[in-house]
C-alpha cells in the first residue's frame, strides 16, 4: 500500500503526532515540542500542508473557529501514517 505521497518531514510529523487520535492544535504543537507562540508557522508549515494533502482534517468542519476544535486523520492520512510506522520498523532492524 504505497501513496506515494511527496511529504515534507513536518508534515510526516504531524501525522505521526495525531496518529490514530484525535487532538487539539494546543495538543498536536505540544507533541511536535513547539513553542505556542509560533501558532502562524505551525499552521503554515505543519497544519495546512497536511491538510492540503488531504491527511488530516477537522473535527467540527462545518465550525472552523469553534473553541474544542481537534484535528484527525482521514483514512489517506491513516495510511499514509501506516507506511510511515511500517518504514520505521524496517529502519529500527
Amino acid at each position: 500500500m504505497n501513496t506515494k505521497i511527496k511529504t515534507t518531514e513536518r508534515v510526516e510529523q504531524i501525522v505521526l503526532a495525531i496518529g490514530r487520535d484525535t487532538i487539539s492544535r494546543r495538543g498536536i504543537i505540544s507533541a511536535l515540542h513547539l513553542h505556542q507562540k509560533g501558532r502562524r508557522n505551525f499552521c503554515d508549515n505543519y497544519l495546512y500542508p497536511a491538510m492540503d494533502l488531504g491527511l488530516v482534517r477537522m473535527k467540527y468542519q462545518d465550525v472552523p473557529s469553534m473553541p474544542e476544535q481537534a484535528y484527525l486523520l482521514t483514512k489517506k492520512g491513516l495510511d499514509f501514517l501506516e507506511e510511515l510506522e511500517e518504514k520505521a520498523k524496517k529502519e529500527q532492524v
